[in-house]
Formats: structure tokens, sequence, C-alpha cells
């Protein structure tokens, strides 16, 4: 199944399902989720106590500056250190610039 848009009323029926005990292959039967993106909501929800991720404060702009000065300061970064691995990069994001880069799956 491709990517549709999912309304939070049925994120939240999910998640109290879910937590009132129902299996979770019973739950994505039922609805047509999936489970990757029921332990999404459920992560979501811990961190945000809501089902949906709030938009992010940085649009337009201000995300394409950042996002150049981001990639300048990569490019010269890797012109130093040619070997550095993705791993190293995130960590030096994360503690020089408090930018956290998310994993792939």
């Amino acid at each position: 199944m491709g990517n549709r848009k999912i309304s939070s009323d049925l994120k939240e029926c999910a998640l109290r399902l879910w937590n009132a005990g129902l299996d979770i292959e019973d739950i994505h039967n039922a609805l047509g989720v999936s489970h990757a993106s029921i332990y999404r909501w459920e992560s979501i929800f811990a961190e945000f106590d809501t089902v949906n991720r709030p938009p992010s404060p940085i649009r337009g702009q201000e995300l394409r500056i950042l996002t150049r000065a981001l990639m300048t300061v990569c490019e010269e970064l890797f012109a130093e250190e040619s070997d550095l691995y993705r791993d190293a990069l995130a960590t030096w994001l994360a503690l020089t610039h408090d930018i956290r880069i998310q994993p792939r799956p």
C-alpha cells in the first residue's frame, strides 16, 4: 500500500485498541494500517502527547538558509577529513550545532 493521509482519529483509535490489549496484527487487519505506522504513532504520542508530529518551526527561506549553511559546513568538514563516516558526521552535527539526523530504517 502506498502513502495515504490517515486521520488523527484513526491513529488515536489504533493506539487506544493497542493500549487496551488488542494484538497489533488484529489492529493492522481491521484498520488497514501498518505495524510500523502504529509503532511510529506510539513514539510520536509519547514525545508530543498527540499522534501528529507538530510542524517544524523552521520553514521557507529560513530552512533554505540553514540547509545551505549546513551543506557548506559539511563540505568544509569533508575537505579536512575525507574519510569521515556518516555516524561521525551525525555525532559532530549533534554536538557542535545541536542538529539531530534521524537514522534511516
